[in-house]
This record gives structure tokens, sequence and C-alpha cells, in this order.
């Protein structure tokens, strides 16, 4: 089974510091604005409070709407990321549904001010660069899934990557709803259903309330 963590409370939670440390700088937090997001709270980008986030605290997912109208999954947003880069680089006509997952501070950009930002410094720009790359990489794990796992690896590699905001890695405090755990894995919500009441038959899961926890040996590395 796949064993992939990537969470701000995981083992590299301090690859993110270079664009917060960049965004400390007056000169570059001035084009900017500092706020407080609830948990549950959805914004959509561009939209009314900017059209690039940089998260500093917290947890945010991103989504899309495909040309048939479903949500697809786009990224999981962690502190250090930033998530709407591209409304400031180019025209694109693609517009994302922020959730916040868990109750977050970030950086609201508009697009001009961030594009601005990056422009006139370099020590920001290359931080904004990093933290493309490695949302990139968690974006490449995810394709490699698709391609080549089954769909309850797939399931399995999710759960790890819940848990991984734990620090036993093995719980997960809140599960999404089974429709968003199939968009990340690019199933349907009735497989994941049935996946999910079959690991609890194995005694791989154990339910607690919102959430669950991972049991035996099958989830080691």
């Amino acid at each position: 089974m796949i064993t992939h963590a990537s969470c701000a409370h995981a083992a590299h939670q301090t690859e993110g510091t270079e664009l917060l440390e960049a965004l400390e700088n007056g000169a570059v937090s001035l084009l900017a604005r500092r706020t407080r997001l609830a948990r549950g709270t959805r914004l959509e980008l561009p939209g009314r409070q900017g059209s690039t986030l940089v998260l500093v605290s917290g947890r945010l997912s991103a989504e899309t709407i495909t040309s048939d109208g479903q949500e697809a999954f786009v990224a999981d947003v962690e502190p250090g990321d930033v998530i709407g880069e591209a409304f400031a680089f180019d025209r694109c006509d693609t517009p994302l549904e922020v959730t916040v997952d868990e109750t977050s501070e970030a950086w609201l950009f508009d697009a001009a001010l961030f594009a601005s930002a990056f422009e006139r410094h370099p020590g920001f720009a290359k931080a904004v660069v990093r933290a493309m790359c490695r949302r990139q990489c968690r974006t490449l794990q995810r394709m490699s899934e698709v391609m080549t796992l089954p769909m309850a690896d797939r399931l399995g590699a999710e759960l790890l990557r819940l848990a991984a905001c734990d620090p036993s890695g093995r719980s997960i405090e809140r599960l999404p709803t089974h429709r968003r755990i199939a968009s990340r894995i690019a199933t349907q919500r009735e497989a994941v259903t049935k996946e999910l009441s079959r690991l609890e038959r194995r005694g791989a899961i154990l339910k607690e309330r919102h959430g669950l926890r991972l049991v035996g040996p099958s989830w080691n590395a």
C-alpha cells in the first residue's frame, strides 16, 4: 500500500516557510490582505476577496467544475502553499472553488498586485515558484496513482494522506464526505462507500465520531 504523507503537521512541515517569510517583507505584505477564514467557508477564485491566495495556517482544498458540470479535485492547500496564481500570470477561464477544511489564515492578493509583487521582489518570486513546484509534485503523485493503482489502493493512499495530519499518522479527525473523497481519487461516491465498509468489516479502520482510525499492520510503510 502506498504511504504518502502530505500535511502541515507531517515531518516536512517547514517546507512552506520560505514563502511565508517572504510575505513578512513589508513591501510585499502591503500588496495583500491577511484574513481569517472560518471552517466550512467557500471562496471563489477569482472573486471579490481576491484572485490569488497564500495560506498561512490551517488547511484548504480546491476544486473546479468540468465542462459537464462535475466537481473535480485540484489540490490540497497547506501552509506556505499558493493557489490561484494562474489568474495573475495569464488569462485563465477556469475558476476555482476553495473550501476551508480547518479554520485558517491566508494572504489574499488581487491578480495585478500579485503579479507586481512577483516582478518587483525576487525573493518573493523565488518562494512562489518553489511553492508551485511543491504543489505540482503532489499533483503528479495523484496522477500516477490514478493511472496505475486500482481504486482500493488509491483510497488507501488518500486515507494515509489525511491521517498524516495527526501526529500518530493513524487518525483522521474529520473525514471528508464520501463524495469529496471520490473526487480526490477519481472514482464514484458509491465505490468509496463500499470500500470503506469493506475495510471496516476487516478491522482495518475504526470509525470515531466524525473521523476514523487506521488499524493494524496493513497501513505500515
